[in-house]
């Protein structure tokens, strides 16, 4: 199936991930990030099923309610569901993973995971952390907390209040609860845009032209990475990586660029 709603997002509604801790984090960094210039309007795929499929769609705005569900790419002109999630998100750092919706719930502390079938939901709250009044984590994005997935589960990046540095909090999806949080010692202030892959969190700088900065969430310390992803004009509204395919999917300038993911192990 394909969804609509505020940001460009997958669904990693499959993928064979490791959700428990950290001590599974794996520890080869991205070395290069390959561009092929394909781009694609609207498109987005579950990385959580193992399948080809496109099954997700979305448009970055930063705050909605609504989500809209396609049986597939060619139908992207025929609704086939509406759900109203009840609650507004906010910003361009929300997914669908493992069946269920997770977002930010504007304007509150509260993190939300709707499960898009029973229509449940469940509330993780993160004391000490960005949530309001325009102190955002990404502010290109309008952005105060930012879902990931990679190859080791479910995380969630955010700001904290105490030292306005990045922060990142490996989360257990199914009981939907904080394993554990990581102070990267990264300003906010230099920050435009981020993604987790293998264990590793990528930081853009604050035009979002390229990679500047990285940090090993396993051994917890930065790591050398400097790669461009696009020119500096425009915005990039949404910065995702699928795990699935090793696929790194950027909302740059309304149209979606794919990039392919080279691991290189020193």
């Amino acid at each position: 199936m394909l969804w609509e709603s505020v940001s460009f997002y997958p669904d990693y509604s499959n993928d064979t991930v490791n959700d428990t801790n950290t001590d599974d984090v794996a520890e080869e960094p991205i070395d290069l990030i390959t561009a092929s210039p394909s781009t694609y309007p609207l498109q987005n795929t579950d990385s959580f099923n193992g399948t080809d499929d496109e099954n997700q769609v979305d448009k970055p705005m930063k705050s909605g309610r609504v989500i809209v569900e396609y049986k597939d790419m060619s139908a992207l002109q025929n609704t086939t569901k509406t759900i109203d999630i009840k609650k507004f998100y906010q910003g361009c750092g929300h997914i669908v993973y493992n069946g269920s919706f997770y977002f930010h719930n504007a304007g509150t502390k509260k993190l939300i995971k709707f499960d898009l079938e029973t229509r449940r939901t469940n509330t993780l709250i993160i004391e000490n952390t960005r949530y309001r009044n325009l102190n955002y984590l990404f502010s290109n994005s309008k952005t105060y907390f930012k879902f990931a997935v990679d190859e080791n589960g479910l995380w969630v990046i955010f700001a904290s209040t105490s030292d306005d540095t990045v922060m990142v909090a490996k989360l257990n999806h199914t009981a939907f609860s904080v394993v554990s949080v990581i102070n990267t010692a990264y300003p906010i202030t230099k920050a435009g845009n981020g993604f987790i892959a293998c264990g590793v969190l990528y930081i853009t700088d604050d035009q979002d032209k390229g990679v500047t900065y990285a940090f090993d969430l396993k051994k917890e310390n930065s790591l050398d990475a400097s790669f461009d992803l696009r020119p500096e004009n425009g915005i990039l509204a949404m910065l995702s990586y699928y795990p699935n395919k090793q696929l790194l999917y950027m909302w740059d300038n309304s149209s979606v660029k794919i990039c392919k993911v080279i691991f290189s192990v020193d």
